[in-house]
């Protein structure tokens, strides 16, 4: 089982994390598809990830960056090319201009990067100066091109080709300049000479043998010069010079093909270094939106949070003019049940500290004051939707997919339960609750219960917490407020504190709050026993 699968993952907000994480290169990006969580027995290369990204936030120098990103940017795709190249095909000219192009951004990318401090040498970007010296002879440009200095007989051969093409260029012009002065007509710069139909001149032209018919349009002929016996064997020397030089320049291009698969294991060094530095920078990037703290391992079963900053709901929060409440937990037992009203942030508790651990054994910093936890083999978030396709209900689906899982309890992993059993009646949703959280109690994982169901905080070994929710709204608070939901979210207290064991009455008080009738209120207060100004009076 994957540490987190996808509907946890979406559940969670690691997806959405995951969408902010954004390399650059095509490299980067390759490896971000390969991403994997590290679970236990990989808490050496986790602390390493940690350290080498929070090395570079310390090192932060945006200029720089905006350098490297830059040509980050600039990479092409090679491994195409490398390994055509291996499989003994020859390369073409534009292959040849991108793996010019990559060797020399390798280069400029990695003078820049000399310029950090925290980059261990394991990520130094090789550059195979080899390839770049027979790819650019002489130096060259920033482009690629067949010179003549890559061989001496691709020079002379070139150079006599010139001078024939030349000659028989000078040997057109003095035929059309022939043709022009006994004519009187002339020939226009694609050395074409156009005549209207009814021209009295078109019958002497017809009879001559030194130019051809060469198009005929609805009112117009277009006559060319036709090759004499000097002018064909000029054609004939140029067609085999230029098979030579072809034969010649696959040569070259051979030779190249073959210097390109002698340096593939530079090649493929580089694009996995370009890759791993790309994905670190975007893991650098993301911090920096988020907020961050370097992760801490423990060896025993706990999840310590302090002051994460959901940043799947704090985004939200922001665009709504409004400001998320740091989350902060300690999970030390195997159980620990949530309680409080709905709206409460129960399930925002439950979502942040898989998220946290999600994102941590991703090899990313942690968007909280402080973090502390022992890595987990899985994560597995409960709340589950209808199924109408297997014709399933709330309840159907939740059970169906606990069924699956609960038999891990005794690997080292996070059962994060959503209000289980909510889909069924109270009295036997409580049962089952309380059923679930024994079974899960011999185990060796985490649980962590969101429920409304009494009688499963006084269980024994269980850690209670309880949202302080509208603990502290005074009569006076909820009359100076406008009665919705976003004054209600402003007063609402997220924090989670150590339960009472007593049944919290958040849901009155939003009841009332949100303007439901008094004499509702007053009705459900007898139910409870209490008096209906305790509703609001503390």
């Amino acid at each position: 089982m994957a540490l987190v699968e996808q509907p946890t993952a979406e559940r969670i907000g690691l997806n959405w994390v995951l969408r902010q994480l954004c390399p650059i290169s095509p490299y980067g990006k390759l490896l971000k598809t390969r991403m994997k969580a590290a679970g236990p027995g990989c808490e050496s290369w986790l602390t390493n990830e940690w350290d080498l990204v929070a090395g570079l936030l310390a090192e932060w120098q945006p200029d720089l960056l905006g350098e490297i990103e830059l040509r980050l940017g600039s990479f092409r795709e090679i491994r195409g090319a490398v390994k055509r190249a291996c499989q003994g095909y020859v390369l073409e000219d534009m292959d040849f201009f991108e793996l010019k192009r990559f060797l020399d951004l390798s280069r400029q990318l990695g003078e820049k990067l000399q310029q950090f401090k925290f980059l261990p040498s394991r990520l130094t970007i090789p550059v195979a100066v080899d390839l770049l010296a027979v790819l650019a002879p002489g130096g060259g440009g920033e482009g690629f091109y067949l010179a003549d200095s890559f061989t001496p007989a691709l020079a002379a051969l070139r150079q006599e080709q010139r001078e024939k093409k030349a000659e028989l260029s000078r040997r057109r012009r003095e035929l059309q300049a022939k043709v022009s002065q006994e004519t009187g007509q002339t020939f226009n710069p694609l050395g074409r000479l156009r005549i209207h139909k009814l021209d009295p001149a078109c019958k002497e032209l017809e009879i001559r043998k030194d130019i051809i018919a060469a198009a005929e349009g609805y009112a117009e002929l277009e006559y060319t010069i036709r090759d004499d016996e000097q002018m064909l064997a000029l054609g004939s020397a140029i067609s085999s010079l230029e098979e030579k030089i072809q034969e010649i320049e696959y040569s070259v291009r051979r030779d190249l093909s073959r210097e390109a698969a002698k340096n593939r294991r530079l090649l493929l060094a580089a694009c996995r270094r370009i890759g791993r530095i790309d994905l670190l920078l975007a893991k650098g990037r993301l911090a920096r939106q988020t907020g961050w703290c370097v992760p801490e391992l423990v060896n025993e079963s706990q999840l310590v949070l302090a002051e994460f900053i959901n940043p799947v709901v704090s985004s939200y929060l922001a665009k709504e003019g409004m400001i998320f409440q740091p989350v902060s937990l300690c999970l030390g037992t195997p159980v620990t049940v949530i309680t409080g009203a709905n709206m409460g942030g129960k399930s925002i508790a439950l979502r942040s500290a898989g998220l946290a651990i999600a994102m941590a054994q991703m090899g990313l910093l942690v968007p909280a004051r402080a973090c502390k936890f022992s890595l987990r083999e899985f994560i597995y978030y409960s709340q589950q939707e209808e199924n109408p396709s297997q014709g399933l209900s709330t309840f159907g689906t939740e059970i169906h997919g606990l069924a699956g899982v609960l038999p891990l309890r005794g690997q080292r992993g996070l059962f994060l339960l959503d209000e289980p059993a909510r889909g069924t009646n109270p009295w036997e949703g409580a049962a089952l609750v309380k059923a679930l959280v024994a079974w899960l109690d011999e185990g060796n994982s985490i649980t962590l219960v969101a429920t409304h169901f009494p009688g499963l905080s006084d269980m024994e070994g269980v850690t209670h917490l309880q949202v302080a929710g509208l603990a502290g709204l005074s009569r006076r608070d909820a009359e100076l407020q406008t009665q919705d939901l976003k004054s209600l979210q402003k007063l609402m207290d997220y924090s989670l504190v150590p339960g009472k064991g007593e049944i919290p009455r958040d849901a009155l008080r939003v009841a009332a709050f949100l303007g439901l009738a008094p004499e509702i209120i007053a009705h459900a207060s007898q139910e409870l026993g209490i008096a209906p100004q305790e509703v609001l009076d503390q």
